[in-house]
This record gives structure tokens, sequence and C-alpha cells, in this order.
């Protein structure tokens, strides 16, 4: 039996989905050395609340505990890729803290991802919150 060979695209899918997931980790544990590796240098981080930050502003924010959340599931999505670039668009369960408080938000997220220094980095993170249905 010969396997098919895998693309490029595909591994770049699996990449992208793989640095997605650590992502999820990340905010689960507040990883400032992950959230370091995983945001491009001018990446924006845009909360479910309209606050934007940098990556310095938000890898504070985890690094003082400003940012508490649970672990982060994907509910749907797909990602396209556009040559350097790749768009993951989709739902996600998130557990999150509000005075002291876990509570789970479903967010529509969309995330760019841009490769640099030959990886994927998270360029933007924009994300509305959904009523749980």
């Amino acid at each position: 039996m010969s396997r098919a060979a895998v693309t490029g695209e595909e591994l770049d899918l699996r990449r992208v989905a793989e640095r997605e997931e650590a992502l999820y980790d990340a905010l689960a544990t507040s990883d400032v050395t992950a959230f370091e590796d995983l945001f491009a240098e001018d990446c924006t981080y845009i909360h479910s609340t309209g606050i934007a930050e940098t990556k310095t502003e938000n890898v504070l924010g985890q690094a003082h505990g400003v940012h508490q959340h649970g672990r982060t599931r994907a509910v749907s999505g797909s990602t396209r890729l556009l040559g350097e670039v790749a768009i993951t668009r989709g739902l996600i369960d998130m557990l999150d803290t509000a005075h002291d408080e876990p509570f789970t938000i479903r967010l529509r997220q969309t995330l760019v991802w841009v490769r640099e220094d030959g990886d994927w980095r998270l360029l933007l993170r924009q994300a509305t919150r959904i009523p749980v249905v």
C-alpha cells in the first residue's frame, strides 16, 4: 500500500492547527513563553470586550494575572491559506473568570496567521461574544 504524499498546503494547515491548539493551551495556563513564540511582533489581540492589545500588553496581562482563562475548545472552524497568510474562522467555547467566578462563553473568532521566522505566528485575533444556545 502506498500513502499519498502530503502536500505543502496540508503541512501548513496542520501546523496552523497545531499553533491554534498551542494558543488555547497558553490561554489556559497563562504561559508567557508560549505567547512570546506564538505572537508576531506586531500582533494585535482584540478581546470580545473590544479591548485591543499589542503583543507586549497581552503578554504583560498574562504575566500579571489580568487575563484568567481556563480551557478553550474549538466548536467549529476552518482555515484558508493565502500564500504566507492563513486565516482561521470559527466558534470557540472558553472558560473565563469574572470576580473570581468561572463561566463559559462562546466566541466567534478570526485568527490571522503570518509565516514569520519559519513558523506561523498570530498577527491578529478578533473575538465577538455570542450567546450560547
